[in-house]
């Protein structure tokens, strides 16, 4: 991969500036990983074989071992070349060809999934594939405090998915229908991740661990495996939203949700854009909307995300935000009589003299600092959809294809551009193939 590296200008000439590496394409779907000791990295969803881009916030503080295996040794001493160089020189920016390694562009690659890939997930099997992918990313290295350092939290994130991993393996290893042969090879990579790690622990026997390979062992037991043929995709298992009929003297508006304010699998269905539905009523005596949007139901979202989700409304013509409230979560009886199916997050919030035609409701997390599109026929707005969307379709597509074993299916999307996105580090997730197994 070729980039561009900027150094920026310093008034302390002693201070090492921030170093950046981005790629010339502008990636619609990138995430940020934060690696330590100053060290972010991103990938690119459409082309998941090379960085999309590398910071680092203190060149002095970055461990070398770590940026020379994430970039490569060659780009890390040119790098070092160019903040040596003499600031008056102008000489803040080269080309450098990166050099990533497979494990670490996969860490990257998962938790970018784990934000943008609005499918009907298990968030357990995420947890564990991202677990075991550190894991092995961290035994790139010699042994010492780096590895250790990877391996201790890799093991925290294997203990915490470690019971959810074992419930999944149990209920798989019940069902008397064959595993796909793809899905239990994935599984079993987990299975031996974890084996992996449990070798690694040093405070104790690891019961969460041992509870893991008790579940796949029964698996291994009781189930055939196969590839399944069954019927083609036909997107997420359920859909959510509110009924179409609208109480008398009241009216409804729509804005689109924005994907970059909201991470994947929190609102909406995961088939088709999600809307929120801004409804005409009056909270002590004065003009309100009552903002409705989607649950993601499968499951609910944690706490830790509830208590965080806002939504603002926008003028739409000078893009001010107008009113912040705090959605709740609303199930069963109190949905029912909100007019939902379904679980929705729900608020009543004031107008404050402005007119509901007029304002766009944005829903986002309390630390989203991107301001909100004041139109749902922003460009960018659109664009980030349109991939989403795409991300979302052609992923599914290819787990099907996956799982049915159909060769000739499996060529006619080799033969698609896309097709490299989802192979090496872009691999489909151990969750996907899940996903479309039950469907």
């Amino acid at each position: 991969m070729f980039a561009f590296v900027t150094a920026p200008e310093s008034t302390i000439r002693a201070a090492s500036p921030e170093v950046r590496v981005t790629a010339h394409d502008p990636g619609e779907l990138c995430w940020p990983t934060s690696l330590g000791t100053g060290i972010t990295v991103a990938v690119d969803l459409a082309r998941p074989q090379r960085w999309h881009s590398v910071s680092v916030a203190d060149w002095a503080e970055a461990d070398p071992v770590l940026l020379a295996a994430l970039i490569g040794s060659d780009a890390r001493r040119r790098l070092a070349a160019l903040l040596a160089s003499d600031p008056s020189s102008g000489e803040d920016e080269v080309t450098v060809a990166l050099s990533p390694t497979s494990p670490w562009l996969r860490v990257a690659v998962i938790d970018a999934l784990d934000r943008w890939l609005h499918l009907d997930l298990d968030q357990t099997l995420v947890n564990a594939e991202r677990a075991v992918a550190r894991a092995r990313a961290a035994k790139t290295f010699r042994p010492g405090p780096l590895r250790e350092r990877f391996i201790g939290e890799a093991l925290t994130a294997a203990r915490f998915a470690a019971n959810g991993l074992a419930d999944k393996l149990s209920s798989l290893g019940e069902s008397a229908a064959p595993l796909p042969s793809d899905l239990y090879c994935g599984l079993r990579r987990i299975a031996n991740g974890y084996a992996a790690l449990r070798r690694e622990g040093v405070d104790g026997p690891e019961k969460e661990l041992a509870r893991v390979a008790r579940a796949w062992a029964g698996l291994k037991s009781r189930v055939p495996v196969g590839n399944r043929v069954g019927e083609a995709y036909v997107g997420a298992a359920a859909q959510y939203g509110l009924r179409s009929e609208v109480a008398a003297g009241k009216v409804v508006f729509t804005s689109t949700v924005d994907p970059r304010q909201v991470p994947a699998r929190i609102v909406g269905d995961g088939v088709s854009v999600t809307e929120i539905r801004m409804e005409t009523v009056y909270e002590d005596q004065e003009p309100a909307v009552l903002v409705t949007v989607p649950a993601f139901c499968s499951p609910l979202p944690s706490a830790v995300v509830t208590d965080r989700l806002l939504v603002r409304l926008v003028d739409r013509c000078s893009g001010e935000v107008r009113q912040t409230a705090l959605l709740n979560l609303v199930t069963g009886d109190e949905a029912d009589q909100l007019g939902a199916d379904a679980p929705v997050f729900a608020r009543v919030v004031p107008l404050h003299g402005a007119s509901p035609e007029n304002v766009r409701a944005d829903v986002f997390l309390a630390d989203s600092d991107r301001a909100p599109v004041s139109a749902d026929t922003d460009a960018e707005l659109l664009r980030t959809l349109r991939s989403v969307s795409l991300l979302s379709e052609w992923r599914s597509t290819v787990a099907e294809a996956r799982l049915t074993g159909d060769l000739e299916a499996r060529s006619r999307l080799a033969a698609r551009p896309e097709w490299s996105s989802t192979q090496g580090a872009g691999d489909l997730l151990v969750a996907e193939l899940a996903a479309a197994h039950s469907r």
